[in-house]
């Protein structure tokens, strides 16, 4: 994940990976989140909310005004995951070509985003 430099995040533990956060920050300012992901046995514990409150921490110091990500219409564990975080969200049609909607989620300020 050398791309990625201190964007990319991954929470380990002495039994492995427990999650991993995987995003950059455009040239325009938004930190967009590509992915992030807990293992199942870490989720609930607070660990994406912390995952992403480094991320917004990075893509801050890199020049981030706002953040962004992205999910499908039916990932009802992500959607209801980043409205706890405080992401306004909107379905956008055609986000993925002709007839690919997709939810967007948009946060002014990123470190207001995420606090642990």
């Amino acid at each position: 994940m050398q791309e990625f430099g201190e964007t990319c995040l991954v929470a380990r533990a002495e039994d492995g990976i427990h999650g991993y956060v995987i995003g950059f920050v455009t040239p325009t300012g938004t930190g967009y989140v590509h992915l992030i992901a807990t293992r199942d046995d870490a989720r609930g514990t607070g660990l994406g909310r912390c995952l992403y409150a480094a991320f917004a921490d990075a893509a801050h110091r890199h020049g981030a005004l706002r953040l962004k990500a992205i999910t499908a219409l039916d990932n009802t564990g992500s959607i209801a995951f980043h409205r706890r975080l405080g992401f306004d969200a909107k379905i956008v049609d055609d986000y993925n070509g002709p007839g690919q909607a997709m939810v967007v989620f948009h946060r002014v300020s990123p470190l207001d985003a995420v606090q642990p």
